[in-house]
């Protein structure tokens, strides 16, 4: 741990701590064989050597966590269609307990039962979710001790053969696949941050809707109504209605019961799934549930597995930080009904970046600013598909947000252990930045208006179908393969070629084997020359939507 990184862990507990403010918090990081696409390292959520691989995580972890941990089976989940319960390796220790002398049974058939909520009994548990193994971390009382358990999670899941990421055949890296979501509580249900504030919870869901881009920035490939983790204003529309009208009439001062009759109902996804939703508040205050329904916590869903124990703890610094700002100077604007732009415009990652600058800024502003180390982390992004330059401009092509469609109805994908969504639509943002004059962009022969940021640079996004799915929407939508880019700068013309595949061609053979191939595929699939000379281009109006449509017609004139 380099010694930037230990001041900015201790300097954000002790910001905390000024303030009386005791948030606890818990994750759920998942792992998967990156190298593997049998069914059970890609979607199902058991067979082949999932279980010996998730006995052996939770081995590595007692002797890295707690050694004198107890060891062995706890109750597993059940799930509609699977014959029995899946799996769960647990552990159980007390916080701080030595471990001298201490015999516990190995990964056995002994049945461990959880401890009841407090403060000095750990609980964790390795259990199987489709193509991950998932590790249900222990609350820990602040962010230096929950980074060293995120440490131990990625070393041990390295020891075993597992990661948080995995490469498709093209060779773009993507997470796990099991999401990397978060818990905020604290030490004692009663002693949770979101009853001894009332306010809390509610400000919270007012924060998230009016920064989309603690939604989207951290979010998984799939997100949107379809997702894991959807919006509250991504699911059925009334309710969204219903929801404002609910933080209307909330008091400041609601109960642990009244917060829950309150929100509980209104904060689900489109099928009315409470667990499905970016605020999932199943285990606050649920009285049908009172062991783990009652725990004063919160979970946040709309969450990527994130690449290395770094840049876990970050984000979970940020949410961490966040709360405590709302702890501190409640969040009390309405919740803003975006329409067509909160899938339109905050589908650019350069949009979601002013975004999220904003929100940084204003926990600046409120005493819990983040040091450069973790606003390093939470401000990255994979890299881009090409930069390429013209003059004194530079032109950066890097994937954008697609929002993809449930394929049949949300009702009859709830038992499914994942859900069928039409995943063939892709954007891309082109951004444009220097120069003296802005350029012009004409993609797959059609003009794409560049729109100016606060920033200085010009931004514009193209949407474009990648593949005829089986099944899926549209089955008379050809793909646009490749797409090219012609971009004129300076008195002069750039081709971009972008291809999905192997642009000669044919099935790869086999995944990528390292980083290196893995890299190596994605560069071949860009290719970079001049376009033909010929007179510029007219400026392009730009319309209502800060994206293209390429699987539209063109507009006539």
């Amino acid at each position: 741990m380099s010694s930037e990184w230990h001041e900015e862990l201790l300097s954000h507990d002790q910001q905390l701590l000024r303030h009386g403010l005791h948030i606890w918090v818990g994750g759920e990081p998942t792992f998967t064989r990156r190298e593997s696409v049998a069914p059970e390292w890609t979607s199902s959520p058991l067979g082949g050597d999932k279980q010996e691989r998730a006995q052996g995580l939770l081995l590595e972890l007692r002797a890295r966590l707690a050694p004198g941990a107890a060891c062995g089976r706890a109750e597993g989940r059940s799930y509609g269609g699977e014959p029995e319960p899946r799996f769960a390796f647990a552990m159980k220790w007390r916080r701080g307990e030595s471990s001298e002398g201490a015999l516990p049974p190995d990964a056995t058939e002994a049945l461990l039962q959880p401890p009841a909520p407090g403060p000095q009994d750990c609980w964790l548990t390795v259990t199987p979710d489709p193509g991950v193994v998932e590790v249900n971390l222990h609350p820990c009382p602040d962010i230096m001790s929950y980074w060293r358990a995120l440490h131990a999670c990625y070393e041990s899941a390295t020891a075993v053969g597992l990661s948080a990421h995995r490469h498709l055949y093209n060779g773009r890296r993507v997470d796990s696949g099991g999401g990397g979501q978060i818990t905020f509580g604290g030490p004692s249900p009663e002693q949770s941050p979101f009853f001894r504030h009332p306010m809390l919870l509610a400000s919270l869901v007012r924060y998230l809707n009016a920064h989309p881009a603690l939604s989207y920035w951290f979010a998984s490939e799939c997100v949107g109504s379809a997702s894991q983790g959807p919006r509250p204003d991504e699911g059925v529309r009334e309710l969204f209605g219903e929801l404002c009208l609910a933080l209307e009439h909330l008091p400041d001062d609601a109960s642990p019961t009244l917060l829950q009759q309150c929100l509980g109902p209104l904060l689900v996804d489109a099928s009315g799934n409470s667990h499905r939703a970016e605020v999932n508040i199943e285990k606050l205050w649920n009285p049908e549930h009172p062991r783990q329904g009652q725990l004063g916590a919160v979970e946040l869903r709309a969450l990527a597995m994130p690449p290395t124990a770094e840049h876990g703890a970050a984000v979970a610094m940020l949410f961490r930080s966040l709360l405590a700002r709302l702890c501190v100077a409640p969040f009390r604007e309405p919740p803003k009904d975006w329409g067509a732009e909160l899938h339109d415009r905050f589908a650019l990652p350069s949009v979601l970046r002013d975004d999220l600058d904003t929100v940084l800024a204003d926990l600046d502003a409120h005493g819990f600013g983040l040091g450069p180390a973790a606003q390093r982390r939470v401000r990255e992004r994979g890299e881009p598909l090409i930069e390429t330059t013209l003059g004194a401009a530079t032109l950066t092509i890097s994937r954008a947000l697609e929002f993809w469609p449930l394929f049949g109805d949300v009702a009859s994908q709830e038992q499914r252990s994942s859900r069928l969504v039409d995943a063939s639509t892709e954007s891309l943002e082109l951004l444009e930045h220097g120069g003296d004059h802005p350029g012009s962009l004409v993609v797959d022969g059609r003009g794409v208006p560049l729109r100016p940021l606060p920033s200085g640079a010009r931004v514009a996004g193209v949407r474009y179908r990648v593949y005829r799915p089986q099944p899926g929407f549209h089955p008379t939508l050809s793909a646009l393969e490749p797409v090219e880019v012609d971009w004129y700068q300076a008195g002069q013309w750039r081709r971009i070629t972008l291809h999905a595949w192997q642009p000669a061609g044919g099935a790869y053979a086999g995944l990528p084997s390292s980083n290196a191939e893995a890299q190596a595929r994605s560069a071949a699939r860009v290719r970079v020359g001049a376009a033909a000379p010929r007179p510029a281009p007219p400026p392009t109006a730009a319309s209502g939507c800060w994206r293209v449509d390429l699987r539209r017609p063109a507009p006539r004139e």
